[in-house]
């Protein structure tokens, strides 16, 4: 015997549902009327009169992974039928519906239950039913920004908000990983006179490497965030090498081909499409950071957690133009300088003189950029004993002089 439950709001039309049931199913399956109990029921009809009820469905599906769950949906939710794809349901069936459709897709599920071969999923007929229901707006792109967006800035709270964003980003493009993008070009003659747009290059680069694979872009704040769907079997995309090697090889790319020079801050990954935002804030840390191994591509996960090492690391950032010596910095937590020095390289991948050059070098990045300030004079306040050395350092580290990055053109993501 199989126990079917009607969650159906509506008394006459639950009423009537009962009736084809008991009159057609008497002898192989029983109506459970006690809608509050879920447990080892088979097959349930849920009611779909507002958006609320699909977060119902969505939590139902995931507390009874074996039951067969059919959708009775209000006509005037039909542009959210694709929902029932989504959760990979394979049934619908929309209000008033017709005795013998009831009992035909009654006896499908029954059906499935009984057949060895239940567990392979045949959604055919369900969206040909769709099709024919709805006539769905094709172009989605502006809701998948919009939604995107207040992801990004943990706007999005709720379960319900999800399963509605759903009809227009299908849950397998949902993201887990967010990469933060800056950049600038070298030679912006030659862009200006060969017509070409540079976050439209990185973009279509990206999506040819990447061909295959769930990634998605947003310009966000002036800024370029690649949003992509690492595989499940991967912890973070610093595992998952394919991913990471395909990165660098864009960045080379663009570099050689263009002139386009990219440096990318990568957060955590995050299963859970709610707690992106966090990965989007862990990749602008991360971009601000100095590397542990390379400078184009540099990995949340790689900052030290430790909060001594994290107190020296903001002394050095406030302190960057003055002379700083690796027994002032050690002084600050206490710390002999041969022990700190060893447990510095260990959580920063630099040693002290490598990883204050590079934070001047941040320094010197952001005075050529947005002052006017000669080379000769932001070398003296960065500490270098002659310009000379300030620019094969600054090359070293940037891949240009300062001389040549300062006449290149910033990216501007919009």
């Amino acid at each position: 015997m199989y126990s079917i439950s009607l969650i159906v709001e509506d008394k006459l039309e639950h009423k009537m549902l009962s009736d084809w049931i008991i009159k057609e199913f008497r002898d192989s399956c029983t109506l459970v009327e006690d809608t509050h109990e879920y447990d080892d029921i088979n097959i349930v009809v849920i009611e779909v009169t507002k958006w609320i009820d699909w977060v119902k469905i969505h939590r139902f599906r995931k507390k009874n992974k074996e039951s067969r769950i059919i959708p009775l949906l209000d006509p005037s939710l039909l542009n959210t039928s694709p929902l029932a794809i989504e959760f990979k349901l394979n049934y619908l069936l929309v209000k008033s519906v017709k005795k013998h459709t009831f009992l035909r897709t009654l006896k499908r599920a029954i059906g499935e239950l009984d057949s060895v071969n239940s567990r392979f999923s045949d959604y055919d007929e369900l969206f040909h039913q769709i099709q024919q229901e709805q006539n769905r707006e094709s172009n989605t792109l502006p809701y998948q920004e919009a939604f995107l967006r207040r992801l990004m800035a943990g706007e999005v709270t709720t379960e319900e908000e999800l399963i509605q964003s759903r009809f227009f980003l299908p849950g397998e493009a949902v993201p887990n990983v967010v990469c933060f993008i800056q950049g600038f070009v070298q030679g912006s003659e030659r862009r200006e006179q060969e017509g070409w747009n540079a976050p439209a290059v990185i973009q279509e680069f990206f999506k040819k490497r990447f061909q295959g694979y769930r990634i998605s872009f947003l310009s966000y704040r002036k800024h370029l965030l690649m949003l992509i769907q690492v595989p499940s079997e991967h912890v973070s995309l610093q595992d998952w090498k394919e991913g990471e090697e395909r990165i660098l090889d864009t960045i080379k790319a663009l570099e050689n081909e263009f002139g386009i020079y990219l440096y990318i801050g990568v957060g955590s990954i995050y299963r859970e499409p709610l707690l992106l935002h966090h990965s989007y804030r862990e990749a602008c840390k991360a971009r601000r950071t100095s590397p542990y191994n390379r400078i184009q591509l540099r990995y949340y996960e790689e900052i030290t957690d430790d909060r001594q090492i994290q107190k020296c690391t903001e002394y050095i950032a406030r302190y960057c133009t003055e002379d700083l010596s690796i027994k002032r910095v050690a002084e600050q937590i206490n710390l002999s300088v041969p022990y700190f020095s060893k447990i510095f390289k260990q959580e920063t991948g630099r040693n002290f003189v490598e990883y204050v050059t590079f934070v001047r070098m941040q320094r010197a990045v952001w005075l050529l950029r947005h002052t006017d300030h000669t080379i000769e004079w932001i070398a003296e306040e960065l500490g270098f004993n002659t310009p000379n050395y300030f620019s094969g350092t600054f090359k070293k580290y940037v891949g240009l002089s300062p001389r040549e990055y300062r006449a290149t053109e910033e990216i501007i993501f919009v």
